[in-house]
């Protein structure tokens, strides 16, 4: 028996600045299409969260390089017959890289209780700031997809790095 070659459909994609407008639009986009696939309320939702958090986290978070047309905010939701995946992209100024990548590192290091656990102690703290920050979204995001969540930064130059997260939502369970 050889490999099975796992063939993946981009859905949806966007690139450029992210609006409200833009991220409600997505979201209706992405729910129309996976109701059209079949898909259970059960993965749409948990798509639903992860686009919600991540396209905010974007939205949020994300440290525009002034006349750069490379490096934007970028989104992509690909289905394949095991998985949903979802690539979330934008510039972040390299003094914030060791952070974020602190609480990925967290959040990939613990288990469906130690997530609740975490979650409920970071609401507790009270660091939680209106524009987030407290890493709350990343919480979520790892606690509905069930997965680890996979990430990548490249150096652009001495002040930005690009972010990458890679989401990927189990629909094929048996």
């Amino acid at each position: 028996m050889g490999e099975v070659e796992i063939v993946s459909e981009e859905l949806l994609r966007h690139f450029g600045p992210l609006s409200y407008e833009e991220i409600g639009f997505l979201l209706n986009k992405m729910a129309t299409l996976l109701d059209k696939r079949g898909m259970n309320i059960t993965i749409r939702k948990k798509v639903y969260a992860a686009m919600v958090e991540s396209l905010e986290n974007i939205y949020k978070h994300q440290d525009t390089i002034a006349d750069d047309k490379e490096y934007m905010p970028k989104f992509s939701l690909l289905i394949d017959s095991q998985n949903i995946s979802l690539f979330v992209s934008n510039s972040i100024l390299n003094h914030k890289v060791s952070l974020l990548k602190g609480k990925l590192d967290k959040v990939n290091s613990l288990d469906k209780d130690g997530l609740k656990d975490l979650y409920k102690n970071t609401i507790l703290s009270g660091n939680v700031s209106p524009k987030g920050g407290a890493g709350l979204g990343i919480i979520n995001i790892a606690k509905v997809s069930e997965n680890k969540v996979n990430y990548t930064f490249s150096a652009i130059n001495d002040r930005y790095s690009y972010f990458t997260l890679n989401v990927l939502i189990s629909h094929n369970i048996k």
